[in-house]
């Protein structure tokens, strides 16, 4: 008996057609795994290595302003480099008995730097080195700037030195008068918790419209 030719052309054709049809699902499916997957594989380093601040008080006035929210980095504290803007947990010292648990400021010096400042300029030795230097800050502020100097200080092992860029209004590292609680040492490099990187300081308000 013979197969009409159309009846069996038709067979193939519908044949061809549903094993496409099978491979077009696969691969729809094959994609929609892949975007699902890469979704979560992004969120979830974000959510490790990415956290809001928001910024309370004006001691780093003009750089930030309070009540602006931002988007800081997690980092080991060894990472942080000096001009970064740090946010550092100060909740275990006896002088934040306020309540307060984080400062936003901006890392000066670290490990065996020196670090003075003299009519308003700050100046470095850093680690390793014996001719001071006298830093160039486009974000420091000052309401009086002759008013602000304060004495050399060594930053020893473990420890960090950061200042508020709103220098007249600042409770950081300068423990003299009228922070004299804590005269043995400076805050510790573990202290840190997190950088507001720079890109973050300046699309601030993209971010904002984004995230929060």
């Amino acid at each position: 008996m013979k197969m009409d030719k159309n009846l069996r052309d038709s067979s193939l054709y519908e044949e061809k057609f549903r094993f496409k049809e099978g491979q077009s699902n696969i691969r729809f499916c094959s994609i929609l795994l892949f975007v699902v997957m890469a979704v979560f594989a992004l969120y979830a380093y974000w959510t490790m290595n990415f956290g809001g601040v928001t910024v309370s008080g004006n001691s780093m006035r003009n750089t930030l302003y309070s009540g602006e929210q931002l988007l800081m980095k997690y980092v080991d504290g060894e990472d942080a480099k000096r001009g970064d803007v740090i946010v550092v947990y100060v909740g275990n010292y006896k002088e934040f008995n306020d309540g307060t648990e984080y400062l936003i400021k901006r890392l000066i010096a670290v490990e065996g730097d020196r670090v003075k400042c003299t009519d308003g300029q700050v100046s470095i030795m850093y680690a390793g080195t014996k001719e001071w230097v006298e830093l160039y800050e486009p974000y420091a502020h000052y309401t009086n700037k002759s008013a602000y100097d304060f004495a050399e200080y060594m930053v020893d092992k473990g420890e960090i030195f950061f200042l508020g860029d709103n220098r007249n209004n600042s409770t950081d590292s300068r423990y003299q008068e009228p922070y004299g609680s804590r005269l043995d040492d400076l805050y510790k490099v573990e202290d840190i918790i997190g950088i507001v990187p720079t890109w973050a300081i300046k699309y601030q308000n993209i971010l904002k419209n984004i995230l929060f």
